[in-house]
C-alpha cells in the first residue's frame, strides 16, 4: 500500500515547528468558568428566553460561548451575524461581566433592534447594552481597519455563511488579526467523529452548496470534509486554507471530549455544578487562529469592489459639496434624496465598476439604492444603520444604462441622519 502524503509534501510551507502552544483552551476555559456559568445561570436563562430561538444556539452552546468570552478575555469582540440575537445577548452578557470588553455586531436583519433588545431592556442592568455596537449593514461593506482599531485581544464570531463572507474573512480580517492575539468562532460545523450522524445521503442529492429545500425551508443535503460535517460553504474555504497553510482547523468537540474524558472528575464536577443542562460536551462549532503559529500565511486575494484598483471622483447634480447631511423620514421605504450621477473618468469598456459610497447613519436604518434607468427598480440596494463610517457599493451593470441613486428610509418607520462623505466610481 502506497504510503499517504500530507498535502502539499513535496512544495515548502511555513515552518510548523517554531509553532507555539495557543494562548487559549477551550476546555479549561469552560472547566475553569463553571461557578461563574452557575451564578449568572438565571440571567442566560432569561436571556435565552428572551431572544426565544433555542434551535439556533442550544443552553450548552451557549454556556461554552460564554466561558470562551470570560476565559479569553478579549478587549474586542466581534459578531459576524446576527440572526435573532443569541451570540449578541451572551456577548454582551459576557462583556457586561469583564466590565470593558466592547462587542461590534455586524448583520442585515433587524430581530435584534425591534424584537429581542426590548424584551431584554426590561430586566437587565441600566448598562448592559453600554458595550454593544449592534450595526445593521452588509457585512461586505465593513470597515475591518476602523472595527479592529488598535485592540490587540480580539475575539471573532464567524456565523455568516457563503463564499463571499469566507474570501473576506481569510483575505482581509484574518491578515489584519495575525499580530494580535485572537481566537475565531465558527458555528454550523458539526464533528463527525462525536456527533451522532449518518453515513447515508438520507435520500438528498449531492451538497452542491448551501441550499433549503422549497417545502421545509431547511437545509438538505450536507458535505463531509475531513471532520467537519456541514451545510455551509465557509467548511470548503476552511479546508483549502487549512492545506496550503498547515493550520489545524480545530473542534470544540474534540477539544472537549479530550478534557473531560482525560479527566472525569472534572467532568463530574461540571455535572454537579451546572444541574441545568448547561453542561455537554458536544459543542458543534470549530474554532481557527494564527496566534502563537509561525508565518508566512497563503491568503486569498478579495474580489469585488474590495478588489478594485482605480477610482474616479462622482458629479452629483443633486447633491451639494460633501461631506453633506441628509435626513430621511420616518415612513418605511420612504425616499429622502435621488439624484443623478456621472464619474469624471470612465472605466475601461467592460472593466466591473461599483458606485461607492462612504457614509455613516445613526437614527434609524436607511437604505441605499442604485436604480434602473426607468426608475422602476432598484439593480441593487444596501441597509446601513452604523454611527461608524462604512462603505457601500452598488455595483454598475452598464454605465450608459446608470440610473439615479437613492437615499430613502429602509424597513421600520424611524428617521435617519445620513452624513455623506464621498462617493467614488471604483473599478
Amino acid at each position: 500500500m502506497t504510503t499517504s502524503l500530507r498535502p502539499f509534501a513535496r512544495t515548502p510551507g511555513r515552518d510548523v515547528t517554531k509553532d507555539r502552544p495557543a494562548p487559549f483552551d477551550i476546555a479549561r476555559f469552560y472547566y475553569d468558568q463553571r461557578f461563574r456559568i452557575a451564578e449568572d445561570a438565571p440571567m442566560l436563562r432569561q436571556l435565552i428566553e428572551a431572544v426565544d430561538s433555542i434551535c439556533d444556539l442550544e443552553p450548552p452552546q451557549w454556556a461554552q460561548w460564554y466561558s470562551v468570552a470570560l476565559g479569553f478575555a478579549p478587549g474586542l469582540i466581534v459578531e459576524l451575524g446576527r440572526g435573532h440575537g443569541n451570540s449578541t445577548a451572551v456577548f454582551t452578557q459576557a462583556a457586561w461581566r469583564l466590565g470593558r470588553t466592547k462587542v461590534i455586531s455586524l448583520c442585515r436583519t433587524r430581530d435584534w433592534a425591534l424584537t429581542v433588545a426590548p424584551r431584554i431592556a426590561r430586566f437587565v442592568d441600566g448598562g448592559w447594552f453600554g458595550n454593544l455596537e449592534a450595526r445593521r449593514i452588509d457585512i461586505l461593506a465593513a470597515d475591518f481597519e476602523e472595527i479592529l482599531a488598535d485592540h490587540s485581544r480580539v475575539l471573532i464570531l464567524w456565523d455568516a455563511h457563503g463564499f463571499e463572507i469566507a474570501e473576506l474573512v481569510l483575505g482581509e480580517l484574518l491578515p489584519r488579526l495575525a499580530g494580535r492575539t485572537h481566537l475565531i468562532l465558527m458555528h454550523d460545523i458539526n464533528d463527525n467523529r462525536y456527533a451522532l450522524l449518518p453515513r447515508s445521503y438520507g435520500g438528498h442529492p449531492l451538497w452542491k452548496g448551501n441550499t433549503l429545500l422549497p417545502t421545509t425551508g431547511v437545509a438538505g443535503s450536507r458535505v463531509n470534509v475531513g471532520w467537519m460535517n456541514s451545510q455551509e460553504d465557509q467548511v470548503i474555504a476552511l479546508a483549502d486554507f487549512s492545506a496550503r497553510n498547515d493550520v489545524e482547523i480545530e473542534s470544540a468537540d474534540h477539544e472537549y471530549a479530550t478534557f473531560f474524558e482525560t479527566h472525569p472528575a472534572c467532568a463530574d464536577e461540571m455535572r454537579r455544578v451546572l444541574d441545568d443542562g448547561f453542561f455537554s460536551t458536544r459543542g458543534h462549532w470549530a474554532f481557527l487562529s494564527l496566534s502563537g503559529k509561525e508565518g508566512p500565511f497563503h491568503v486569498p486575494a478579495l474580489s469585488g469592489w474590495r478588489a478594485a484598483a482605480r477610482s474616479s471622483a462622482v458629479d452629483c447634480d443633486q447633491l451639494p459639496r460633501l461631506p453633506t447631511t441628509i435626513l430621511t423620514a420616518p415612513v418605511p421605504w420612504a425616499y429622502a434624496s435621488v439624484f443623478s450621477w456621472r464619474p469624471v473618468n470612465e472605466p475601461p469598456p467592460g472593466a466591473p465598476a461599483w458606485i461607492r459610497c462612504r457614509l455613516q447613519v445613526t437614527g434609524g436604518a436607511i437604505g441605499v439604492s442604485l436604480l434602473t434607468q426607468d426608475e422602476k427598480a432598484f439593480v441593487e440596494s444596501q441597509v446601513v444603520s452604523s454611527p461608524a463610517a462604512v462603505n457601500v457599493a452598488l455595483q454598475v451593470p452598464d454605465l450608459k444604462q446608470r440610473g439615479r441613486l437613492v437615499i430613502h428610509t429602509w424597513d421600520a418607520p424611524e428617521a435617519g441622519r445620513v452624513r455623506i462623505d464621498d462617493v467614488l466610481l471604483v473599478w
